[in-house]
Protein backbone atom coordinates (compact mmCIF):
# COMPACT_ATOMS: atom_id res chain seq x y z
CA UNK A 1 0.00 0.00 0.00
CA UNK A 2 3.15 2.57 0.88
CA UNK A 3 4.73 1.57 -2.27
CA UNK A 4 1.79 2.29 -4.71
CA UNK A 5 0.93 5.61 -2.82
CA UNK A 6 4.29 6.93 -3.29
CA UNK A 7 4.55 5.76 -6.78
CA UNK A 8 1.20 7.82 -7.41
CA UNK A 9 2.82 10.77 -5.95
CA UNK A 10 5.56 10.46 -8.06
CA UNK A 11 3.74 10.13 -11.25
CA UNK A 12 2.18 13.60 -10.01
CA UNK A 13 5.08 15.44 -9.30
CA UNK A 14 6.18 14.41 -13.10
CA UNK A 15 3.27 15.22 -14.63
CA UNK A 16 2.71 18.78 -12.99
CA UNK A 17 6.36 19.52 -14.14
CA UNK A 18 6.03 18.61 -17.50
CA UNK A 19 2.94 20.57 -17.91
CA UNK A 20 5.09 23.10 -15.98
CA UNK A 21 8.09 23.08 -18.64
CA UNK A 22 5.24 22.51 -21.83
CA UNK A 23 3.34 26.00 -20.34
CA UNK A 24 6.80 28.01 -20.07
CA UNK A 25 7.52 27.02 -24.11
CA UNK A 26 4.41 27.94 -25.15
CA UNK A 27 4.88 31.39 -23.67
CA UNK A 28 8.29 31.77 -25.03
CA UNK A 29 7.32 31.20 -28.12
CA UNK A 30 4.44 33.47 -28.26
CA UNK A 31 6.79 36.19 -27.09
CA UNK A 32 8.99 35.74 -29.54
CA UNK A 33 6.44 35.24 -32.47
CA UNK A 34 4.85 38.52 -30.89
CA UNK A 35 8.07 40.54 -31.12
CA UNK A 36 8.76 39.59 -34.85
CA UNK A 37 5.64 40.66 -35.89
CA UNK A 38 5.77 44.02 -34.23
CA UNK A 39 8.63 45.33 -35.52
CA UNK A 40 7.76 44.28 -38.82
CA UNK A 41 4.54 46.25 -38.54
CA UNK A 42 6.28 49.44 -37.41
CA UNK A 43 8.65 48.85 -40.61
CA UNK A 44 6.02 50.61 -42.88
CA UNK A 45 8.21 53.28 -44.26
CA UNK A 46 7.45 55.69 -41.99
CA UNK A 47 9.27 55.01 -39.48
CA UNK A 48 12.26 57.58 -38.29
CA UNK A 49 15.56 56.54 -37.78
CA UNK A 50 17.12 59.18 -35.21
CA UNK A 51 21.08 57.09 -35.06
CA UNK A 52 21.02 58.21 -38.91
CA UNK A 53 19.83 61.54 -38.15
CA UNK A 54 22.68 62.56 -35.67
CA UNK A 55 24.67 60.92 -38.07
CA UNK A 56 24.18 63.23 -40.85
CA UNK A 57 24.22 66.10 -37.81
CA UNK A 58 27.41 64.99 -37.88
CA UNK A 59 28.86 65.13 -40.89
CA UNK A 60 27.36 68.46 -41.65
CA UNK A 61 28.67 70.33 -38.77
CA UNK A 62 32.13 68.81 -39.92
CA UNK A 63 31.55 70.49 -42.81
CA UNK A 64 30.28 73.60 -41.43
CA UNK A 65 33.52 73.71 -39.62
CA UNK A 66 35.88 73.30 -42.29
CA UNK A 67 34.21 75.92 -44.52
CA UNK A 68 34.20 78.26 -41.68
CA UNK A 69 36.60 80.78 -43.02
CA UNK A 70 34.28 81.13 -46.09
CA UNK A 71 31.35 81.97 -44.61
CA UNK A 72 30.76 85.02 -43.00
CA UNK A 73 29.41 84.89 -39.22
CA UNK A 74 26.30 86.55 -38.29
CA UNK A 75 24.90 87.79 -34.95
CA UNK A 76 22.52 89.39 -33.60
CA UNK A 77 23.29 93.16 -33.85
CA UNK A 78 26.64 92.44 -36.00
CA UNK A 79 25.93 92.35 -39.91
CA UNK A 80 28.51 93.03 -42.37
CA UNK A 81 27.89 96.07 -44.16
CA UNK A 82 27.57 94.88 -47.86
CA UNK A 83 26.06 91.39 -46.73
CA UNK A 84 22.45 90.83 -48.56
CA UNK A 85 20.59 87.73 -45.92
CA UNK A 86 18.16 85.76 -47.30
CA UNK A 87 15.81 84.32 -44.40
CA UNK A 88 14.83 80.77 -45.65
CA UNK A 89 11.53 79.73 -44.48
CA UNK A 90 10.58 76.23 -44.04
CA UNK A 91 8.45 75.11 -46.66
CA UNK A 92 5.23 73.80 -45.39
CA UNK A 93 4.17 70.24 -45.95
CA UNK A 94 0.99 71.56 -47.11
CA UNK A 95 1.05 72.81 -51.11
CA UNK A 96 -2.13 74.45 -50.36
CA UNK A 97 -3.91 77.43 -47.99
CA UNK A 98 -6.63 75.55 -46.16
CA UNK A 99 -8.85 79.00 -46.97
CA UNK A 100 -8.54 81.71 -49.91
CA UNK A 101 -9.05 84.31 -47.66
CA UNK A 102 -10.82 85.17 -44.44
CA UNK A 103 -14.76 84.77 -44.34
CA UNK A 104 -14.73 82.88 -48.02
CA UNK A 105 -16.97 79.98 -48.36
CA UNK A 106 -14.52 78.58 -51.63
CA UNK A 107 -12.03 75.95 -50.13
CA UNK A 108 -9.86 74.91 -52.68
CA UNK A 109 -8.43 71.42 -51.77
CA UNK A 110 -5.86 69.76 -54.20
CA UNK A 111 -7.32 66.37 -54.93
CA UNK A 112 -10.98 67.31 -53.55
CA UNK A 113 -12.33 70.15 -55.51
CA UNK A 114 -9.57 71.45 -57.75
CA UNK A 115 -11.09 68.62 -60.39
CA UNK A 116 -14.58 69.54 -59.51
CA UNK A 117 -16.25 71.28 -62.48
CA UNK A 118 -19.43 70.29 -63.75
CA UNK A 119 -22.24 67.79 -61.86
CA UNK A 120 -20.49 64.74 -63.69
CA UNK A 121 -17.20 65.21 -61.67
CA UNK A 122 -19.10 64.53 -59.09
CA UNK A 123 -18.74 61.14 -57.21
CA UNK A 124 -19.96 61.71 -53.73
CA UNK A 125 -22.51 64.08 -52.00
CA UNK A 126 -19.58 65.69 -50.19
CA UNK A 127 -18.38 67.16 -53.37
CA UNK A 128 -22.10 68.03 -54.79
CA UNK A 129 -22.21 70.06 -51.83
CA UNK A 130 -18.74 71.68 -52.30
CA UNK A 131 -19.76 72.47 -56.25
CA UNK A 132 -23.28 73.85 -55.22
CA UNK A 133 -21.18 76.40 -52.70
CA UNK A 134 -18.39 77.13 -55.39
CA UNK A 135 -21.32 78.28 -58.26
CA UNK A 136 -23.55 80.44 -54.88
CA UNK A 137 -19.55 81.96 -54.22
CA UNK A 138 -18.92 83.21 -58.40
CA UNK A 139 -22.75 84.25 -58.90
CA UNK A 140 -22.28 86.39 -55.85
CA UNK A 141 -19.37 88.03 -57.08
CA UNK A 142 -20.32 88.56 -60.62
CA UNK A 143 -23.89 90.40 -59.32
CA UNK A 144 -21.13 92.40 -57.19
CA UNK A 145 -19.03 93.12 -60.50
CA UNK A 146 -22.34 93.73 -62.78
CA UNK A 147 -23.97 96.31 -60.23
CA UNK A 148 -23.04 99.81 -61.07
CA UNK A 149 -20.97 101.96 -58.49
CA UNK A 150 -23.26 104.75 -57.59
CA UNK A 151 -21.37 108.09 -57.28
CA UNK A 152 -20.12 109.00 -53.88
CA UNK A 153 -20.73 112.58 -54.67
CA UNK A 154 -23.51 113.43 -55.66
CA UNK A 155 -24.03 116.89 -58.20
CA UNK A 156 -24.28 120.41 -56.55
CA UNK A 157 -28.49 121.21 -55.75
CA UNK A 158 -29.39 117.79 -56.46
CA UNK A 159 -31.49 116.12 -54.03
CA UNK A 160 -30.34 112.63 -52.19
CA UNK A 161 -33.33 110.48 -52.13
CA UNK A 162 -32.87 107.73 -49.33
CA UNK A 163 -33.77 103.85 -50.32
CA UNK A 164 -37.22 103.70 -49.32
CA UNK A 165 -37.62 100.83 -47.61
CA UNK A 166 -39.91 98.12 -48.30
CA UNK A 167 -42.27 97.65 -45.36
CA UNK A 168 -43.69 93.88 -44.97
CA UNK A 169 -47.45 93.45 -45.99
CA UNK A 170 -49.48 93.26 -42.82
CA UNK A 171 -53.06 91.63 -43.22
CA UNK A 172 -55.51 94.17 -42.90
CA UNK A 173 -56.84 95.00 -39.02
CA UNK A 174 -60.11 96.10 -37.92
CA UNK A 175 -59.82 98.37 -35.65
CA UNK A 176 -62.88 98.87 -33.12
CA UNK A 177 -63.07 102.53 -31.22
CA UNK A 178 -63.25 102.19 -27.65
CA UNK A 179 -63.89 105.26 -25.11
CA UNK A 180 -61.03 106.08 -22.56
CA UNK A 181 -59.90 102.76 -20.01
CA UNK A 182 -60.09 104.52 -16.43
CA UNK A 183 -57.51 102.36 -14.83
CA UNK A 184 -58.49 101.91 -10.77
CA UNK A 185 -55.71 103.76 -8.79
CA UNK A 186 -54.15 100.98 -6.01
CA UNK A 187 -54.42 102.36 -2.81
CA UNK A 188 -51.01 102.89 -1.02
CA UNK A 189 -50.67 101.88 2.49
CA UNK A 190 -51.13 104.58 5.02
CA UNK A 191 -52.77 106.20 2.36
CA UNK A 192 -56.15 107.91 3.71
CA UNK A 193 -59.10 106.71 1.85
CA UNK A 194 -61.66 109.43 1.00
CA UNK A 195 -65.20 108.23 1.89
CA UNK A 196 -68.34 109.84 0.82
CA UNK A 197 -69.55 112.22 3.23
CA UNK A 198 -72.83 112.20 4.10
CA UNK A 199 -75.06 115.00 3.41
CA UNK A 200 -75.35 117.57 6.25
CA UNK A 201 -78.07 120.40 6.77
CA UNK A 202 -78.16 123.11 9.64
CA UNK A 203 -82.24 122.53 10.73
CA UNK A 204 -83.58 125.53 13.08
CA UNK A 205 -87.25 125.09 13.07
CA UNK A 206 -89.37 127.70 14.85
CA UNK A 207 -92.70 127.88 15.67
CA UNK A 208 -93.13 131.18 13.27
CA UNK A 209 -92.24 129.06 10.55
CA UNK A 210 -94.96 127.28 10.71
CA UNK A 211 -96.16 123.63 9.52
CA UNK A 212 -96.99 121.45 6.24
CA UNK A 213 -100.80 119.86 6.92
CA UNK A 214 -99.21 116.23 6.70
CA UNK A 215 -102.59 114.59 5.05
CA UNK A 216 -106.13 116.25 3.97
CA UNK A 217 -108.19 114.71 6.11
CA UNK A 218 -110.44 115.28 9.16
CA UNK A 219 -109.87 114.96 12.92
CA UNK A 220 -110.45 111.91 14.41
CA UNK A 221 -109.17 112.07 17.74
CA UNK A 222 -107.66 115.48 18.77
CA UNK A 223 -104.77 116.70 20.78
CA UNK A 224 -105.80 116.59 24.55
CA UNK A 225 -103.56 117.05 27.31
CA UNK A 226 -105.58 118.80 29.72
CA UNK A 227 -108.53 116.42 29.00
CA UNK A 228 -109.31 112.86 28.84
CA UNK A 229 -110.93 112.14 25.67
CA UNK A 230 -112.79 108.48 24.52
CA UNK A 231 -111.01 105.70 22.26
CA UNK A 232 -113.84 103.73 20.86
CA UNK A 233 -111.70 100.31 19.93
CA UNK A 234 -110.40 100.53 23.73
CA UNK A 235 -113.39 101.57 24.83
CA UNK A 236 -112.02 104.04 27.23
CA UNK A 237 -111.01 107.60 28.18
CA UNK A 238 -107.58 108.75 28.16
CA UNK A 239 -105.13 111.69 27.43
CA UNK A 240 -104.26 112.25 23.69
CA UNK A 241 -100.62 113.51 23.08
CA UNK A 242 -101.03 112.98 19.50
CA UNK A 243 -103.88 114.43 16.33
CA UNK A 244 -105.51 111.48 14.67
CA UNK A 245 -106.39 111.74 11.48
CA UNK A 246 -109.19 110.36 9.59
CA UNK A 247 -107.95 109.54 5.98
CA UNK A 248 -108.23 106.08 3.28
CA UNK A 249 -105.90 103.62 3.54
CA UNK A 250 -103.08 104.35 0.91
CA UNK A 251 -103.55 108.14 1.39
CA UNK A 252 -99.88 109.70 0.69
CA UNK A 253 -98.07 111.64 3.62
CA UNK A 254 -96.42 114.59 3.37
CA UNK A 255 -93.23 115.82 5.27
CA UNK A 256 -94.48 118.79 7.72
CA UNK A 257 -91.05 120.58 7.24
CA UNK A 258 -87.58 120.35 6.37
CA UNK A 259 -85.68 118.01 8.42
CA UNK A 260 -83.61 114.68 8.85
CA UNK A 261 -85.08 110.96 9.21
CA UNK A 262 -83.95 110.50 12.68
CA UNK A 263 -85.62 106.66 13.52
CA UNK A 264 -87.69 104.11 11.53
CA UNK A 265 -89.41 101.74 13.95
CA UNK A 266 -92.80 99.81 14.75
CA UNK A 267 -94.79 98.86 17.35
CA UNK A 268 -98.06 97.41 17.93
CA UNK A 269 -100.11 100.54 18.81
CA UNK A 270 -99.36 102.85 16.07
CA UNK A 271 -97.86 100.31 13.31
CA UNK A 272 -94.86 101.43 11.04
CA UNK A 273 -93.43 105.01 11.93
CA UNK A 274 -90.81 107.03 11.22
CA UNK A 275 -89.29 110.33 13.41
CA UNK A 276 -88.16 113.70 11.68
CA UNK A 277 -86.03 115.62 13.97
CA UNK A 278 -86.92 119.21 12.61
CA UNK A 279 -84.42 121.16 14.86
CA UNK A 280 -84.22 123.10 17.58
CA UNK A 281 -85.89 120.46 20.05
CA UNK A 282 -88.70 119.36 17.50
CA UNK A 283 -89.34 116.57 16.15
CA UNK A 284 -92.57 114.89 14.89
CA UNK A 285 -93.79 111.17 14.91
CA UNK A 286 -96.07 109.30 11.93
CA UNK A 287 -97.68 106.46 12.70
CA UNK A 288 -100.09 104.36 10.71
CA UNK A 289 -97.32 104.25 7.77
CA UNK A 290 -96.37 101.95 4.87
CA UNK A 291 -94.53 101.68 1.59
CA UNK A 292 -91.88 103.65 3.52
CA UNK A 293 -89.95 106.55 1.08
CA UNK A 294 -87.48 107.33 3.29
CA UNK A 295 -84.54 105.61 5.37
CA UNK A 296 -82.57 106.71 8.88
CA UNK A 297 -80.35 109.69 8.24
CA UNK A 298 -81.74 110.86 5.12
CA UNK A 299 -82.96 114.36 4.62
CA UNK A 300 -86.85 115.65 3.72
CA UNK A 301 -88.03 118.93 2.36
CA UNK A 302 -91.74 120.50 3.50
CA UNK A 303 -94.40 118.30 1.30
CA UNK A 304 -91.85 115.67 0.31
CA UNK A 305 -93.94 112.46 0.02
CA UNK A 306 -92.34 109.95 2.76
CA UNK A 307 -95.07 106.90 2.97
CA UNK A 308 -98.64 106.08 2.51
CA UNK A 309 -101.44 105.37 4.82
CA UNK A 310 -101.65 101.95 6.14
CA UNK A 311 -104.54 99.45 7.36
CA UNK A 312 -105.50 100.40 11.24
CA UNK A 313 -103.83 98.68 14.09
CA UNK A 314 -105.76 96.35 16.44
CA UNK A 315 -105.67 99.68 18.83
CA UNK A 316 -107.48 101.48 16.10
CA UNK A 317 -109.56 98.80 14.79
CA UNK A 318 -113.16 100.18 15.17
CA UNK A 319 -112.24 103.65 14.55
CA UNK A 320 -110.65 102.94 10.80
CA UNK A 321 -107.70 103.72 9.05
CA UNK A 322 -106.39 107.06 9.87
CA UNK A 323 -102.70 108.30 10.08
CA UNK A 324 -100.71 109.22 13.96
CA UNK A 325 -99.39 112.27 14.12
CA UNK A 326 -97.15 113.37 17.25
CA UNK A 327 -95.93 116.85 17.71
CA UNK A 328 -93.14 117.24 20.47
CA UNK A 329 -90.40 119.93 22.08
CA UNK A 330 -88.07 118.87 24.34
CA UNK A 331 -90.10 115.72 24.84
CA UNK A 332 -93.27 117.77 25.97
CA UNK A 333 -96.09 116.90 23.48
CA UNK A 334 -97.50 120.00 21.24
CA UNK A 335 -100.89 121.07 19.66
CA UNK A 336 -100.04 121.39 16.07
CA UNK A 337 -103.13 122.67 14.77
CA UNK A 338 -101.62 126.17 15.90
CA UNK A 339 -98.88 126.24 13.80
CA UNK A 340 -100.72 125.10 10.41
CA UNK A 341 -100.17 128.00 7.69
Amino acid sequence: MRNNRKQNIRKERIIMIASSAFVMAALTMTGVYMKENSAQNQDNGYSIDFTEIEDQAGDNGQNTGGSGQNQNTQTPGNIPHNATTVQEFPEDDLDYLPMEEAGSSLIQIPGLTDGIRSEADVTSDEQLAMLEEQKAAESQSQEREDKPQESSRPESGAATAAPALEQPMLPEQTFVEQGPVLEEQPVMEGQPVWEAQPETRILGFSADQGLVRPVTGDVLIPYSMDRTVYFTTLDQYKYNPATVYRVEEGTQVMACAEARVASVFSNEEIGQAVTLDLGNGYQVVYGQLQSLNVSEGDYVSPGQIIATVAAPTIYYSLEGSNLYFLLEQDGAALDPQSMYF
